[in-house]
């Protein structure tokens, strides 16, 4: 049986930042990974010749962890050009600019932009927040009441549910505001309203646009992080599925498999051949959700045998490379989100948002005539369908006002994302705060990824470095013993 120094199971950006944490501190990590790229959901590949990102493409500016790795991995990191828009069913559909604001949550209720979504009736209703006070809403866990309560339903379902809803994919409700937007109730208490407070957050965060990414494609984030990890002197073992995890005296064991395809080739890995067994005195699930937990059950002290994950939204996107010289000026910016069906109205646009890549990335395809539009379809708790190049491109046409052919076509993909990411929900941010502590009385082992440290690579990375180093404080028994 091998002794490592440290183990990390899962090669998504959670794990590759663990690693690379340990890595950097001398203590060589094996990281195992089932599949045979590392990454997760930061993904890209060349369509119609041109490499895109597939999966996520950009980060949050709130937090500097995920641009100080990047200068650190010698990536340049870019923010996006163009405007955001927001499409509404109403009124036969219309388009206007996105509001400055967090989450949709408006920092001037005087923009245009928010009076031209907004009934009178709903306008007034929102002004009340003004002058209401700290109080109402300071206690309220989930965006929806939140902003319900202080702004009024009309803000919720125009502005904050397409807007917080696009960017995580589950309905304001089910969203705990401190992890999706953290220090927004303490700031509403301090200014007395969700607008100023809103307006308080913007003018303290990085000047300009509110995301990042890397030139080149987010994707290429993992395979830097890959390779810096080799570098100092860590292995990367893709196509190895761990089936069992178990304390063994001082330190914890490890036992992995060949990985082999499952009959369904959208489903994980499953193990094949004879087992490996390695012990580590420093280990971290990395997995998603559901994998993590089904290790974590093996072990009584946690106790999480009765944790069911929040059903995540099924989500699909359409990627389509079109010969369009006629989309260089960007009709609509960087692309739209658009709201849900609202008081009746005729259902026009099926997708629930649209990224121009190639004009909020211009770099890819920049003056070629070649464009890249990222059609994304499924909300939570509604079935997503099967959406198909010809309806992403009818939406296109109808979002971006130019009428697209299917001749214009270079090169397309469909990506599906079943089941994806539970929801950051009150009682799951709950149910992570216990495990935490357990976590503590545990040695030896941590946890991360976006499950359980918040949604994006803002949250995921600080945490991921954070627990990694917290478990490189204290030699365990076997790692001492080796150092006499």
């Amino acid at each position: 049986m091998t002794h490592v120094e440290s183990i990390v199971i899962g090669g998504g950006i959670g794990g590759l930042q663990a690693a690379h944490t340990f890595a950097k501190l001398g203590l060589a990590p094996l990281l195992l990974e089932a599949r045979g790229t590392c990454g997760g959901l930061v993904f890209g590949a060349p369509i119609g010749g041109v490499w895109v990102d597939l999966g996520a493409e950009s980060f949050a500016k709130r937090s500097r962890a995920v641009a100080s790795l990047c200068a650190e991995l010698g990536l340049e990191v870019v923010d996006p050009s163009g405007v955001s828009w927001l499409w509404s069913h109403r009124d036969g559909g219309f388009a206007t600019r996105i509001p400055h604001g967090v989450l949709g949550i408006p920092t001037d209720l005087d923009d245009p932009f928010v009076t031209a979504l907004l009934s009178p009736d709903g306008l007034a209703r929102a002004r009340e927040d003004l002058t209401m006070g700290a109080e109402p809403g300071a206690d309220a866990a989930d965006l929806a009441t939140l902003v319900e309560c202080r702004l009024g339903a009309e803000v919720l379902t125009r502005l904050v549910d397409p807007i917080a809803g696009g960017v995580h994919s589950a309905h304001p409700s089910t969203l705990a505001v401190d992890v999706v937007s953290p220090g927004l109730r303490e700031a509403m208490v301090r200014e007395g309203s969700l607008v100023r407070a809103a307006a308080a957050l913007r003018a303290a965060a990085p000047a300009g646009a509110v995301v990042s990414s890397v030139s080149g494609g987010l994707f290429t984030l993992p395979r830097a992080l890959v390779a810096r990890i080799r570098e100092l002197g860590g292995e990367v073992a893709n196509r190895r599925v761990v089936t069992a995890i178990a304390r063994a005296g001082g330190a914890w064991s490890v036992t992995h498999h060949e990985a082999g395809r499952a009959a369904d080739p959208a489903d994980p890995p499953v193990p094949v051949g004879d087992p490996v067994t390695v012990t580590t005195g420093r280990l971290v699930v990395a997995l998603d959700g559901r994998a993590a937990l089904d290790l974590l059950r093996t072990i009584p002290e946690l106790a999480v045998d009765d944790w069911e994950l929040p059903r995540g939204a099924d989500l699909t996107q359409v990627c389509l490379v079109m010969n369009a010289p006629e989309l260089d000026a960007g009709p609509r910016g960087s692309g739209l989100l658009v709201t849900p069906d609202a008081e009746g109205a005729a259902t026009r646009v099926a997708c629930k948002a649209l990224t121009h890549y190639s004009i909020k990335w211009p770099a890819t395809v920049a003056g070629t005539g070649t464009h890249v539009l990222r059609v994304s379809f499924g909300r939570a708790g509604i079935p997503t369908g099967d959406p198909t190049p010809a309806g992403a491109l009818a939406d296109a046409s109808i979002l971006l006002g130019v009428e697209l052919s299917a001749d214009q076509i270079a090169g397309h993909a469909i990506v599906r994302f079943p089941n994806s990411l539970p929801p950051q929900t009150p009682a799951h941010r709950a149910r992570i705060a216990l495990l935490t502590r357990r976590l503590t009385e545990m040695p030896g082992l941590a946890v991360t990824g976006a499950w359980f440290a918040g949604t994006g690579l803002a949250a995921v990375i600080p945490h991921a470095q954070s627990v990694a180093r917290g478990l490189a404080a204290p030699a365990s028994a076997p790692d001492q013993e080796r150092s006499r």
